[in-house]
Formats: structure tokens, sequence, C-alpha cells
């Protein structure tokens, strides 16, 4: 996020008093609320030159906006809170089903017979079970409930669910640390991502997503990291891992002109559909 080195911007438009005023902070933090969850992070200085006013007005309303749950306060800025869904998950399956498809039915390949699979979270991956009802005998470990329910009900997969809380408004489990973590030795770990960065980062916007991932990306054989073009130059402020870490990249068109350096991609296999 950028400093706070820019001069406070016309301190007459801060008069929070009055019924007026009220209505205009209300709708300036409904508007903050919706910059940090649409780009998972902003500075106090952008916002404050956004909506023309104080960096002390800023801080009040990233204040009040944190005391209600909705975002945490950091350093200089603000990022979206733990257990809120960036979008809705009807909102996400909605964006790319067709795309979403295909770049699930590029997984087939990697499918064997009796494999151990860890399944990310993320809408991408709500057809899976059509792929894995031509694989018999395997095991599915997931915190993504709609996964879960559909490979439970129309494959004869065994399936795992990760225990922790349900975010709201979606079909994801923010899991609770414990042992279960280390429960399974995995074939493969397909994973998401709600962001990657030009230099190769992988990242997403709930710290309580990342952890898991984090702690099954160890105990996997191989990694495969599927994305639908658009995650490419967004940004979100939580690292899951690098592409110097994932043997698979599944995705629809060149992601070569979406880095800096195209050694990021160097040694990772890289499937793109067209």
């Amino acid at each position: 996020m950028s400093g706070e080195h820019a001069p406070r911007l016309h301190p007459q438009t801060d008069a929070e008093a009055g019924a007026g005023g009220n209505i205009r902070a209300g709708e300036r933090r409904q508007a903050i609320l919706k910059a940090v969850r649409a780009n998972g992070a902003a500075s106090v200085a952008e916002l404050a030159a956004r909506f023309d006013v104080t960096y002390q007005t800023i801080r009040r309303d990233l204040r009040t906006l944190e005391t209600e749950g909705l975002l945490q306060k950091g350093f200089g800025g603000a990022f979206a809170s733990p257990g809120v869904a960036h979008h809705t998950h009807d909102e996400r399956h909605a964006v790319g089903v067709a795309v979403k498809r295909r770049l699930v039915l590029a997984l087939e390949e990697f499918l064997t017979p009796g494999a151990t699979i860890f399944v990310g979270l993320g809408t991408t991956f709500d057809s899976l079970h059509e792929v894995l009802a031509r694989h018999p005998g395997v095991l599915i470990a997931t915190p993504n409930l709609e996964v879960a329910h559909s490979c439970a009900l129309k494959t004869d997969a065994t399936v795992y669910v990760y225990g922790g809380y349900v975010r709201n408004k979606d079909s994801s489990v923010l899991t609770v640390a414990d042992e279960s973590r280390h429960r399974f030795k995995f074939d493969l770990a397909v994973i998401g991502a709600s962001a990657i960065d030009r230099d190769g980062v992988v990242q997403e916007f709930d710290p309580m997503e990342v952890e898991l991932v984090r702690a099954i990306l160890p105990h996997s054989r191989q990694v495969i990291l599927m994305a639908h073009d658009e995650k490419f130059g967004r940004r979100a402020p939580h690292v899951v891992t690098q592409l110097a870490d994932v043997d698979v990249l599944i995705t629809n068109g060149d992601p070569k002109e979406r880095f800096d350096d195209p050694a990021v991609l160097a040694g990772l296999r890289v499937i793109a559909l067209d």
C-alpha cells in the first residue's frame, strides 16, 4: 500500500455532526468497505484522496468498520476481514462457468484410481464430480462444502471434510488448526487462487483460508494450481505460495505476458487452454 506522505485534503469535508453528516459518513464507510473487499486492501492515503477527507476521518471510519467485524485495520490501511466472502458463492459460481468446467476437465490426466487428493476452496472446482465419476476409489479431503457434497452424492469417492467455521454466504469451511492437517499424504493438491501477482506470488483474501493450504502443500507429491486468466494481475493481501513451488498450472490463455520475469514459469508445466 502507498505511504501517508500526501497532504491532508479539505478538512472542511470531515464534519460528521448532524443528520446530513451522519448520512455522508455511513455512505462513505460502505464505499470504503466495497473498495477494500474489491482489492483485498486499501491504504489510508488512497482512501483519503478518493473520498476527499483527512486521514483522521478515514482512520475513524476504519475503526468503526473493524469494530463491526467488517474489515481488519492494519498499519496505514485496512484489509478484507477474515471470514467474510470477497464475493458470495452464487456470484462467483456464475462467472466463467464454461471456462471453469474446461479447467477441471484438464485435471483428468492426473487422476489415478485410489489417489488421495486435496481440493481447495473456490467455485472453479464445482464440476469436479463430473470427472471423478470416471475414476473409482479416490479419497477427497477438502474444506470446500460444494465439492464435498457433490462428490459424496455423485461419485464413489471417500470424502473427508476439514472442520471449522462456515464462511458467511459461502460454501467454504475456514478450518481450525488441529492434527487433521497432517492426517494425509496427498498424491495431488489441487488449489485455486484469488490473485496471482506479476512476480508469481499466489495470493488469497482470507488468512484463515491460507493457513490450511500452507499446511497441506508440504504433504503433497504434486501441486496443481487451477486459475482463470482473470486471476492474473489481481491483488490480495495474503501469500499462499510461489509459482516456483507449484508443479502444474492449468489456465485459459497464455500466461507468459502476465509476469514481469518469464523465468517465473521455468520448471513449471503450463496447460494453457485456448
